[in-house]
């Protein structure tokens, strides 16, 4: 497991709203991941050709996600963990097994908070 660590320009609970709620989820996952259904805290996952049920259980008092595999396929649980750097900055370190993939999701989370809530 690598741990990845960004400094993205919000605070840590838009950063945390926007890795959390599907609808925002949605819109930022890079490819070749996609969402394709939510059942209450289970999201159904397309990577490449293969669906994925991914629960997500997140800790707001600490600021942390993890989402777990459902199936005992070998896949890890990949955890965030958000926490403020001073007026308006978060560090976010993801643990994942893949390093590239780790940063170009820290990366599509970045420009997901920036989309959200500083589009005017």
């Amino acid at each position: 497991m690598t741990t990845v660590r960004r400094d993205i320009p919000a605070l840590p609970d838009l950063v945390f709203a926007t890795a959390l709620e599907p609808e925002r989820l949605a819109t930022w996952l890079p490819a070749p991941l996609e969402l394709v259904g939510v059942n209450d805290d289970v999201l159904i996952l397309r990577h490449g050709g293969r669906l994925t049920q991914v629960r997500v259980t997140g800790d707001v008092d600490h600021l942390t996600l993890n989402w777990t595999p459902l199936a005992d396929d070998g896949g890890a649980t990949v955890v965030l963990r958000l926490s403020l750097l001073g007026a308006d900055r978060t560090a976010a370190e993801l643990d994942h097994p893949d390093e590239a993939f780790a940063t170009r999701l820290l990366d599509a989370l970045a420009n997901g908070v920036e989309n959200a809530f500083t589009a005017g």
